[in-house]
């Protein structure tokens, strides 16, 4: 039993633990499968920027979903910022974080703690630095020795897994609901992308399911492609030699005019490979009413005709976005007000801001590019339902490799092919995607449905990985996910549908997350 020392306060339970402090119905309930692991009372939360002893009073917890810090004296300004039900202002992911710091008690002397270490008994503080840009600095000076030893030993633990079932959304059995609305696509069934074919009345293209087959080729990709209707399955299982992971050209959207949006990876450099692209490309001119040859766009490695590499990889993209989030979680007040006055020149020298590519695999930033092109072009996708149908197609349903570009262990892997298995390549391109369209939305409101309040709650979701579609690579994944795509609709149904089969996050669900709907809204 925990308690507050020196007080008669009345004992709250949490799990199967109990501590008195005042204002703990601000906690919440565990969710299923949801454990205490980590416990310690009479832990300060600093102030931003301020001196480690000034701040909040109160429990800190550590359960296999989240890092919870229970105030002592509960205060009208808790209820400051978003409002979502999914976690509390004091909450933290533990996929949410980014980097553990141990601290004499200050901010100022650190060192960074890492899976595996040796923890030292007397701990005086700790810092945390959240992938969202959050930092939370807790005093453990009027802790119980040992306690903060408890807690970062925890955290360590369950905050950075080696395997993919050991996920708290292995352990969270979510609701499903079986409604959604009529004008939203999930882009899981033939039927899905039948629908898109008509409303953007295209005839001369054609649904394949061969992707769902023994003959499948494009393993990145969903059981339903669409490509001309002049080319034979026969066919782009011959040119998908010839493409990064199978990847030939794709359709994604279009108009009534003719005009197309097509999605492919980079040409490899094997022999035929020019003469495979040169046979699809004539299918696609054929496919415009007019005959028009199509444009390609070559932006990334070496093009068939020759041009150079001259955009950034993926590494420069992370590097790009750390110069920047370390712009945005300064950790000292000495160290807020130097990059505060050189904010500028160092936003810019991130190049965050310049970062456009398309990938050699197809799945990173020309998603990006095709979300863009389309909420340019298509009014529809600027509505709420259109925007999560766009991120249904262009990021789950064609491949986006979340778990790898999240830094999540990947599912299937055994301990041993684990250690074999080279390092994912973790970059931020969803959030580039979702910063490029605050940009759109911040220019132009009144195009838009929603408000920036629905994206930034969209990017806090992204790294608030509760269901296991998190981590799916693929919709052929065989891991059984539980789907949870429905915004709109009632939380009175608690039943489970397992095995979907479907690649699916859960980051479109911002409209349950926030009590009122005008904040999604954009203004009239």
């Amino acid at each position: 039993m925990l308690y507050d020392k020196g007080t008669n306060r009345k004992p709250y339970r949490i799990g199967q633990l109990f501590i008195v402090v005042s204002g703990c119905e601000h906690m919440g309930v565990l969710k299923r499968g949801e454990l205490v692991v980590g416990a310690a009372p009479s832990v300060v939360l600093a102030s931003p920027l301020s001196e480690p002893e000034r701040g909040r009073l109160g429990a800190l917890f550590v359960t296999n979903y989240k890092l919870t810090f229970v105030p002592l004296d509960a205060s009208a300004n808790d209820d400051y910022g978003q409002k979502n039900h999914v976690v509390g202002v004091f909450d933290v992911p533990l996929t949410c974080v980014g980097a553990v710091w141990l601290t004499d008690g200050s901010a100022v002397r650190r060192r960074r703690l890492m899976p595996r270490v040796d923890i030292p008994p007397k701990l005086k503080g700790m810092q945390i630095v959240c992938k969202n840009m959050k930092v939370l600095t807790f005093n453990f000076t009027n802790s119980p020795i040992g306690s903060g030893r408890k807690i970062v030993m925890a955290l360590l633990h369950h905050a950075f897994p080696k395997r993919h079932d050991l996920l708290f959304a292995f352990e969270y059995r979510e609701p499903y609901y079986p409604t959604l609305p009529s004008d939203m696509n999930m882009f899981q069934r033939v039927g899905d992308w039948k629908r898109e074919l008509e409303r953007c009345e295209c005839p001369h293209w054609r649904i394949t399911c061969i992707n769902g087959t023994s003959d499948a080729f494009m393993l990145t990709a969903g059981e339903t492609l669409i490509v001309p209707s002049s080319v034979l399955d026969y066919n782009l299982m011959e040119s998908s030699r010839h493409f990064r992971s199978g990847r030939v050209p794709i359709w994604v959207w279009g108009r009534a005019e003719g005009a197309a949006l097509l999605r492919s990876g980079e040409l490899l450099p094997t022999e035929q490979a020019a003469t495979a692209e040169s046979v699809l490309l004539e299918q696609v001119r054929r496919s415009h009413p007019k005959l028009t040859p199509p444009h390609v766009l070559h932006v990334c490695g070496t093009s068939s005709g020759g041009a150079p590499h001259v955009l950034p990889p993926l590494p420069a993209l992370l590097a790009s976005y750390k110069k920047m989030a370390d712009l945005c979680t300064p950790t000292t007040l000495s160290g807020f007000w130097v990059q505060d006055s050189q904010y500028y020149s160092i936003l810019e020298s991130s190049r965050w801001l310049r970062v456009r590519r398309l990938t050699g695999d197809g799945v990173d930033y020309s998603a990006v590019v095709s979300s863009l092109t389309q909420l340019l072009l298509d009014p529809r996708y600027r509505t709420i339902s259109g925007f999560q149908s766009l991120v249904q197609k262009e990021w789950l349903a064609l491949g986006h490799p979340f778990a790898d570009r999240f830094g999540l262990p990947r599912p299937g892997l055994t301990k041993e092919e684990i250690e074999k298995e080279p390092p994912s390549q973790v970059a931020p391109v969803f959030l580039l995607f979702l910063d490029c369209t605050w940009q759109l939305q911040h220019q132009f409101p009144a195009a838009f449905q929603f408000s920036e309040t629905y994206l930034t709650t969209l990017w806090d979701c992204a790294h608030n990985h509760l269901s296991r579609q998190n981590g799916a690579e693929t919709e052929s994944d065989p891991r059984p996910v539980v789907s949870r795509f429905y915004p709109f609709s009632s939380k009175t149904n608690d039943s489970v549908k397992p095995g979907l089969n479907a690649m699916q996050v859960s980051l479109i669900d911002a409209t349950q997350l926030l009590d009122s709907q005008s904040l999604l809204n954009a203004p009239d």
